[in-house]
């Protein structure tokens, strides 16, 4: 079959994501035969023009529409996606019959709610790698579908491997130039219990490991067809199990690879053998998930370390020679103004390299915090439009936001404070890769 994929996401800051996902369903989709074109919308200036063009020039008997985010997940700012998934969708009405099937990370999340909103024609929740396949097979066959239906994948690929990411139907120079890194992944999966996570209803919570070779083998064949060498790690967590990282680390040392890559990690699981290969291996940054520096606020979270664990990682980042950074919360569960000020202090203390601080957290359906935010806040049912968790213990929020802009290095990506398209324009002129906050102490 010809089949049109069609990635809508606009967003820019703090960087334009390369949307993997999509990659690994183009491939998976060109390995059974059908005839694939993308459309990649981030970078275009008119987006009608441009699905128009593409649906005259390849018109499509089926089209694949990736929801990759639902919003940004910052308070205050709450922007939404869905006004540019509605202008998609509606070209797309305009220009061709052919029926859509949503599917993406933000669709997995709340299948439902985005059916109804963009009246789409199929939709498929988790990993599309052999669902899509699948559904094609069946349409194809005249098998009896109804409109409107959603198709759970039925099992969790458990053979990772099989399908390598093509990249090639992408804008590759642009991703680099306006977003200064690729991403690749090394497992799928979260076994962790963090409160408000969405990861497990994306992948699952068993961890689905990639070959170190593997993942040797992708960064390899990037390098040399794209010449580009920063990447972002985006698993969930990259260093658990410990085994695993390491594992990877020794694949690209072994191979003398010449990278600068980062990734996500949690402070619980980074030992000293673990960070000195990441060094070696050329990782630059860490950005750790640590949400609070209080240990009670820690276990509302459902965390599984403590304050001390963090101070720990820290020292280790730092010895390392590791650039370290921590997202945490303001109004998380259980937060008054007193914890929120204990976290900043102790932030300063550890001397990171860069600190993110949100403002509550969204809500998504779901997460164990879906319930706090109906018995706390009288959310009942959180859907497309953005709410959050604002912990009602804390008196002004102001307060939070007024001290992070004494700070050089802390962002506060709802307010804007240390993140806006004119300084992301200006580090990445001066041909700065890598993710930014690497750079922050800097940027004056």
């Amino acid at each position: 079959m010809r089949v049109l994929l069609i990635s809508p996401n606009r967003e820019h800051l703090p960087d334009p994501a390369f949307p993997l996902g999509l990659a690994y369903v183009a491939a998976a989709l060109k390995r059974h035969g059908h005839a694939v074109r993308l459309l990649d919308l981030c970078f275009v200036s008119e987006p009608e023009q441009a699905i128009a063009d593409v649906i005259a020039g390849f018109p499509p008997e089926i089209i694949g529409m990736s929801l990759r985010n639902i919003d940004d997940v910052a308070y205050p700012k709450r922007h939404s996606y869905l006004r540019d998934y509605h202008g998609a969708m509606t070209a797309v009405r305009r220009h061709t019959p052919a029926p859509v099937v949503l599917g993406g990370s933000g669709f997995t999340i709340m299948p439902g709610s985005f059916m109804r909103e963009l009246d789409a024609d199929f939709g498929i929740t988790g990993e599309g790698e052999e669902a899509f396949p699948q559904l094609l097979e069946d349409i194809s066959s005249c098998r009896r579908m109804e409109r409107g239906s959603v198709r759970k994948a039925s099992s969790r690929i458990r053979e990772i491997d099989a399908t390598v990411p093509d990249r090639s139907l992408f804008d590759i120079a642009s991703y680099h130039r306006l977003g200064g890194m690729l991403n690749i992944q090394t497992k799928r999966g979260c076994p962790f219990r963090c409160i408000y996570c969405t990861y497990p209803t994306v992948e699952g919570r068993r961890m689905r490991l990639r070959s170190p070779y593997a993942v040797a083998d992708e960064l390899e064949q990037v390098m040399l067809y794209t010449g580009v060498r920063h990447f972002f790690i985006v698993d969930s967590v990259f260093n658990y199990p410990v085994e695993h990282a390491q594992a990877v680390c020794r694949e690209i040392i072994k191979r003398r690879l010449d990278i600068a890559w980062s990734c996500y990690a949690s402070p619980a699981h980074m030992t000293r053998e673990l960070a000195a290969l990441m060094a070696q291996a050329g990782c630059s940054g860490v950005e750790f998930g640590t949400d609070s520096l209080e240990d009670n606020v820690l276990r509302r979270l459902g965390k599984s370390f403590t304050v001390r664990t963090a101070r720990i990682a820290s020292e280790i980042c730092r010895s390392n020679g590791l650039k370290f950074c921590h997202f945490v919360f303001a109004g998380a569960p259980g937060d008054t103004d007193a914890t929120v000020q204990t976290t900043m202090k102790r932030l300063e203390e550890l001397q990171p390299d860069a600190v993110v601080v949100m403002t509550g957290i969204r809500v998504f359906p779901g997460t164990v915090l879906a319930d706090l935010a109906r018995r706390d806040l009288g959310i009942s049912v959180p859907g497309l439009d953005p709410v959050f968790y604002l912990s009602p213990l804390i008196r002004n929020y102001d307060n939070v936001r007024e001290e992070i802009w004494k700070k050089r290095n802390w962002v506060m990506p709802g307010y804007e404070i240390n993140i806006h398209c004119r300084l992301q324009q200006k580090l990445r002129e001066q041909g700065i890769r890598g993710p930014l906050w690497e750079h922050l102490l800097q940027k004056r």
